[in-house]
């Protein structure tokens, strides 16, 4: 009795160990058990469902624990879980009927369904079947719950692979979620608009094909109206994303659609209704600019414009009637018009409204109406329009410095603006509280994107340098403006680059860079190309280039590159070419400044490859730009020939990467970069692979030679110097002394060097003859003989009667100790 009551006890605990996941503890007390009774078929069961409910995880239970009880840390847990573990198909459909059956709106139930969905593919087929057989519940029952549980469902209704019943099922399932979101936005008083819009957006766009003839007129205003600017911002970008899209697949029928909406809003005309049409337009600005301006510039529309928005004493409308006219500044004809028939509006909103973000969004306009003109050169501005910017960059620069005002964004985009114009340019970098301040705003991690935008296109403004242009470019461009009737405008000496190197110094003791750094790791790739042009104009003065390594500058722009390179891999557009060459362009001029030592220490964890790879990506010309810039491949020249004096790892790396395109560049015709690469052929020659190129026996390397022989006979003074050099170090060799004397006035074009009037050639020229007199064996034994055939000790002798450097006397006085 005693055995059976304990057996009793310990069968009872493992039972509830096993309902409560705690397996490991149910194996034990089973195995206990099982060595006082081996045979007892209730052991066995128990044991039999121990397993099962090992090889199912813990998932149905942590699901049906929330569930019931709304536990937490289950909750918490199953989600973990999914995310980390693939389950079973039966599993699968056991956990998503668990979720099916619950209710209601609830956050972790909602984390739960989406991790299900998105991570789990045996669960994504349990719900398609619940989509094709039940498409109204179930997405009642998903809509109801959250924006994950939405999420989820769209996982599954994008995914062909969950659908084993074919492709048609699932578009049949998708057309009916479409349709149930359409009819869910029609309802009144809907809660989560932006729930349902954010379906119908993602939809659209991932298969907007299989969607044709499910939005009529009544759907299409239901999306128009969404964009009023009463509604959420996260609600307005739903409606625009599927706007744009509705748009994109059928733009006649859909232009329709809105020159309806909007024209009958304004025709007859309540409050509300202008309120939703002037948003509805300002909104479709952007993206139908042609169709959007059509409207605005009807007939009379716009000449009773102010008097209509003021005469309903509404500020919503006044808002919705501003966002209109700020979007169509886009358009010139609707600028013009603008300019003709609202000047005055705006100026007494700017000036008299006691709503700040409208006073700044009327100057915002007022600014873009005159920037535009300036661009144009379609007016000639009076001194009072002067007058009146100059008062409106005053009062923007006032509310960015007003740390009491919360919306700073229309005047940092009045400021965007007006720093087009190099005497505001000036006047922003010589103000050094702004400036701090600007950085300081910017430097808030939570500053929303837009305003992270308008500050960095300040920035942008301030350092940019005015374009080279070639001397046939310039005329070309007064041929266009004589072509357009125009005389062509003079360039203003506040944007010569003496002015742009002082703006980014500022900007660099103010503290750009550690702000750049930072905003390098989360910018979007516009943002990141924005900011890589903005640290290749900072690098562009020499003096900058040390404070903005030791800021983080190096390591930013290697990463920078990486990421720019990838974006172009997978999107194969030039748009990521662009910044990676932008990224590597100004990691080269950091690297002509600095000791890359210092920079690539064992400490640092900075690879000297990964920079040696960016670098290179320069040597080819620029496929993206038609005029050839060949700034970039010189000083990624330079920049890579201070790398290779860091050691023979380095000189090997650029030598295998880089050696067909050098051969080419010591022939460029351009003197610069031809002179840029023999200084790194020079460097390269420390390393033996890179005398090897010229030294191996090859036909390939005669010629290679041959070419060095001849650059140090060019006119070009340093360019002689480096390949003076370089056939000094491989002369070192006794298979380069070999290949020397096989070549026609090889000695002889040394011997010119010994008897250059330069100390410095001079030297180079001694050395070399030194080393081919004194190599070892036949290679030494051939040398002096060639040296005294050409009447070398003489010449070598009236080198060092001329000479005064003393380097030049002691390596000419050991070549003529070998020749004697």
């Amino acid at each position: 009795m005693a055995h059976q009551e304990k057996i009793g006890q310990l069968t009872q605990q493992a039972s509830t160990d096993i309902a409560s996941g705690n397996l490991s503890h149910a194996a034990e007390l089973l195995r206990e058990a099982s060595a006082i009774q081996p045979d007892s078929p209730h052991i066995k069961e128990l044991w039999q469902t121990l397993q099962l409910a090992e090889s199912r995880g813990p998932i149905v239970r942590l699901c049906k624990s929330y569930v019931d009880s709304r536990s937490e840390p289950d909750g918490n847990e199953a989600v973990r879980y999914i995310q980390n573990t693939q389950i079973g198909r039966d599993v699968a459909a056991e956990v998503v009927q668990i979720l099916m059956d619950f209710t209601g709106e609830d956050a972790i139930a909602d984390k739960i369904t989406g991790a299900l969905f998105k991570a789990q593919p045996t669960a994504r087929s349990c719900l398609a079947s619940h989509l094709k057989d039940q498409p109204h519940s179930t997405f009642e029952r998903l809509f109801e719950r959250g924006d994950e549980s939405i999420d989820g469902l769209f996982a599954v209704l994008l995914d062909p692979s969950a659908w084993v019943l074919g492709e048609e099922k699932r578009i049949a399932a998708l057309r009916d979620i479409f349709m149930l979101s359409l009819a869910q936005m029609m309802e009144a008083g809907l809660e989560h608009p932006e729930r349902v819009m954010k379906a119908i957006a993602r939809a659209l766009v991932a298969e907007a094909s299989h969607l044709n003839g499910i939005i009529d007129a009544d759907g299409f205003d239901v999306i128009l109206a969404s964009l009023d600017i009463r509604q959420p911002v996260s609600l307005r970008s739903q409606a625009t994303l599927a706007t744009a899209k509705l748009l994109e697949l059928s733009p006649d029928n859909s232009t329709k659609l809105i020159t309806r909406f909007v024209t009958q809003s304004v025709a007859q005309p309540t409050t509300d209704g202008l309120i939703t049409a002037f948003s509805a337009a300002a909104a479709i600005f952007p993206i139908a600019t042609a169709s959007a301006a059509h409207l605005f510039l009807t007939e009379g529309f716009l000449e009773n414009f102010g008097h209509l928005v003021a005469s309903r004493g509404s500020q919503r409308l006044e808002q919705a009637a501003l966002e209109l006219v700020s979007a169509a500044c886009i358009d010139k004809n609707c600028r013009d018009a603008i300019n003709k028939n609202c000047r005055d509006w705006l100026l007494g909103i700017s000036r008299s409204s006691a709503d700040k973000n409208k006073a700044n969004k009327a100057a915002l306009i007022l600014v873009k109406l005159h920037q535009v003109n300036l661009e144009e050169e379609s007016a000639m501005t009076s001194e009072s329009d002067d007058n009146e910017q100059d008062d409106l960059v005053h009062r923007f620069k006032r509310v960015i410095l007003d740390s009491a005002v919360i919306a700073k964004q229309e005047s940092m985009e009045g400021l965007a603006y007006s720093s087009l114009q190099p005497k505001v340019k000036e006047e922003l970098a010589n103000d050094k509280q702004f400036l701090r301040e600007l950085i300081n705003v910017l430097s808030n991690p939570s500053v929303p994107k837009p305003l992270m935008f308008g500050g960095l296109t300040i920035i942008s403004n301030l350092t940019t340098y005015r374009p080279t242009r070639t001397e046939e470019q310039k005329k070309m461009q007064q041929l266009k403006a004589y072509a357009n009737t125009k005389k062509p405008v003079p360039e203003d000496p506040l944007d010569d680059d003496k002015y742009v190197t002082a703006r980014c110094g500022k900007l660099i003791d103010a503290g750009v860079v550690p702000l750049l750094v930072v905003e390098c790791k989360r910018a979007s790739p516009s943002v990141l190309a924005q900011i890589l042009q903005t640290f290749l104009s900072l690098s562009r003065e020499q003096k900058h280039r040390g404070t903005m390594a030791q800021q983080g500058a190096i390591k930013t722009l290697l990463q920078a590159s990486e990421i720019a390179t990838s974006h172009h891999q997978h999107t194969q557009t030039s748009y990521g070419q662009a910044s990676a060459r932008t990224a590597a362009h100004a990691l080269a001029r950091i690297l002509i400044s600095v000791n890359p030592n210092h920079i690539f220490s064992a400490s640092s964890a900075l690879p000297i490859t990964s920079a040696i790879r960016s670098l290179i990506t320069l040597l080819e010309d620029d496929p993206t730009q038609e005029q050839r810039d060949l700034l970039p491949i010189f000083e990624s020249l330079l920049a890579l020939t201070n790398l290779a004096s860091t050691g023979e790892d380095a000189a090997n790396t650029i030598i295998r990467l880089t050696w067909s395109r050098l051969e080419d560049l010591m022939l460029a015709n351009n003197t610069m970069v031809q002179r840029a690469a023999v200084e790194l052929v020079c460097n390269l020659m420390a390393s033996p692979q890179g005398v090897f190129k010229f030294a191996d026996g090859s036909p390939q390397a005669s010629n290679r030679l041959h070419v060095l022989l001849a650059l140090s006979d060019v006119d070009d003074f340093a360019t002689r110097c480096a390949a003076g050099g370089a056939l000094a170090m491989l002369t070192e060799w006794d298979a380069a002394v070999e290949a020397v004397l096989k070549r026609d006035r090889g000695v002889e074009i040394l011997f010119g060097l010994c008897e250059d009037d330069s100390q410095d050639l001079q030297h180079r020229g001694v050395v070399c003859i030194k080393n081919i007199v004194s190599a070892p064996g036949e290679a030494g034994a051939n040398g002096r003989e060639k040296v005294k055939a050409l009447n070398g000790v003489e010449k070598l002798k009236d080198v060092l009667k001329k000479s005064r450097n003393p380097e030049v006397l002691s390596e000419g006085v050991a070549a003529l100790k070998a020749l004697v």
